[in-house]
């Protein structure tokens, strides 16, 4: 048996006697009851999910499913192992040292593989020194394939949902996204509690002839338990940050959202339109997790705020983007949504589809007609790759600058479509007092002097309903205003 094994057999719940209440006061009991329930699940996490500090040298097996919901469509079973290593690659201390295609058409079934290819895998992987773990490129394997691989193997295995777990644990930074993260794993730890040290399946059959019924009902209500504190602890994170979208509002200062696929340059994009030099692109997997709010202009100088979102993945489970739903609500209520896509990544037709797919169960019907589609990266293709792309959809280079100034352009549109913003043309006198008052209520795309009339300016700008109920009460409808303002068109 190998010693990274998880140790199926040790008992963490062994039946004890009745509780005798600390001294204190109910707050102390409290806490010491939220510590004691933080330890057991803490040794839930470790026996089951069994990540090591010191990281793992990892065979990667990419099922070549060739028939089910989970057979290959839209890319290959070559790209799809590329994804998987490079989850792998992703996590601290993990190394890809082997990696392989194996055909199956019984991904469902205990074993994942025919009988004959399952018994090769046995013999190659229990004769190998080099490795120390089992990565599956299966979004989720379910418990009783879990156990039955690791006891065939003699190594632990994971599958796509627990690398990317471990990613967002690693990546995670503020509180909002590590109770997000915390929340998302409940669903995973939930499916394999019949993995910790015995338990029962559904079937009734006793894996290792371990744990009670009470026993799996007691760990049940402790991960309900946790789940309903971290959805209220969610919430109040939720309501600041609605207070914030609030704000935004009233301040007039319209919002885009930039989604895209994880690594697709999202961070890179915003930082090339904002000049907001705290941001730091990361050339990895999941390099964001915590939702961010940029300011920014556009060449109009139209001031508008970026949102910066978790990108997405194929096969992006459920649980997951339910735990992040609240933070993705930011993209649901942006006035503009702008999906970037890899124009350089060979497995894009899948990404496209995968990030369509998601948007599509958080967005309204309208709003995904309304998306701006940009390919992004175009600086990394040839001539003959970039005359293959679509045509209708916007080329640019986050890194370059290429592009930016129509993708500009293109945002400016769609917020004049979608929010009450108004294009308006004013003849003013040239008093710096109005001019001064528009540069600091709307967005002035040009000034420029009246051809007819040296005195008086004609200013083009971008301004809110609002302001510009202000603009007519203010200067406009005063009786004592130039009769030039009443030319407004």
């Amino acid at each position: 048996m190998h010693p990274s094994l998880p140790l199926l057999s040790q008992r963490f719940f062994a039946s004890s006697g009745p509780l005798i209440p600390p001294k204190g006061s109910f707050k102390d009991q409290a806490e010491i009851r939220d510590e004691n329930e933080e330890e057991e699940y803490g040794k839930y996490i470790q026996e089951i999910c069994a990540i090591p500090g010191a990281g793992h040298r990892v065979l990667v097996i990419q099922p070549d499913i060739k028939t089910g919901s989970r057979r290959y469509v839209m890319t290959t079973k070559e790209l799809k192992l590329e994804e998987t290593c490079a989850l792998v690659q992703t996590l601290s201390n993990w190394k890809v040292v082997e990696k392989r295609i194996v055909r199956t058409e019984q991904d469902r079934k205990s074993n994942v593989f025919g009988s004959g290819n399952f018994a090769s895998l046995i013999r190659d992987i229990r004769s190998k020194s080099t490795i120390s773990a089992v990565v599956v490129g299966i979004d989720r394997l379910t418990g009783l394939q879990v156990s039955r691989l690791q006891s065939a193997w003699g190594l632990p295995v994971y599958d796509r949902y627990t690398l990317v777990l471990q990613i967002f644990k690693e990546h995670a930074q503020s509180e909002e996204a590590k109770l997000q993260v915390a929340l998302a794993e409940i669903p995973y730890v939930r499916s394999r509690l019949v993995l910790i040290h015995g338990g029962f399946y559904a079937g009734g059959a006793d894996l290792v002839g371990g744990a009670t019924p009470m026993e799996l009902e007691k760990r049940k209500f402790l991960l309900q338990r946790r789940e309903v504190k971290l959805k209220k602890e969610l919430e109040k994170l939720h309501q600041v940050r609605q207070t914030k979208r609030l704000l935004r509002v009233k301040k007039s200062v319209p919002t885009v959202a930039v989604v895209g696929y994880t690594n697709a340059g999202k961070t890179t994009l915003i930082k090339s339109l904002t000049q907001d030099m705290t941001l730091i692109p990361q050339n990895h997997l999941f390099a964001t997790l915590d939702v961010s709010a940029h300011q920014g202009q556009l060449a109009s100088l139209l001031k508008v705020t970026f949102i910066d979102t978790v990108g997405f993945i194929s096969d992006m489970p459920i649980t997951l983007l339910d735990a992040f739903r609240a933070t993705l609500e930011d993209a649901v209520m942006a006035d503009v949504v702008v999906h970037v896509r890899d124009a350089s990544h060979p497995d894009l037709r899948l990404q496209v589809a995968s990030v369509h797919r998601t948007l599509s169960q958080m967005l309204r019907e309208e709003k995904m007609a309304n998306i701006i589609e940009v390919y992004n990266k175009a600086d990394l293709l040839s001539q003959e790759q970039l005359e293959a792309l679509d045509p209708a959809i916007i080329r640019v280079s986050a890194t370059t600058g290429q592009g930016l100034s129509e993708l500009s352009t293109h945002i400016e549109a769609g917020l004049l479509t979608c929010t009450d913003l108004l294009q308006k043309t004013f003849r003013i006198p040239n008093s710096e007092t109005i001019l001064k008052w528009l540069y600091q209520e709307a967005a002035v795309k040009s000034v420029h002097p009246d051809p007819k009339d040296g005195q008086y300016l004609i200013v083009k700008v971008i301004i809110s309903t609002a302001a510009y109920g202000k603009f007519q009460s203010k200067y406009a409808r005063k009786q004592t205003a130039s009769a030039a303002l009443r030319h407004i068109y």
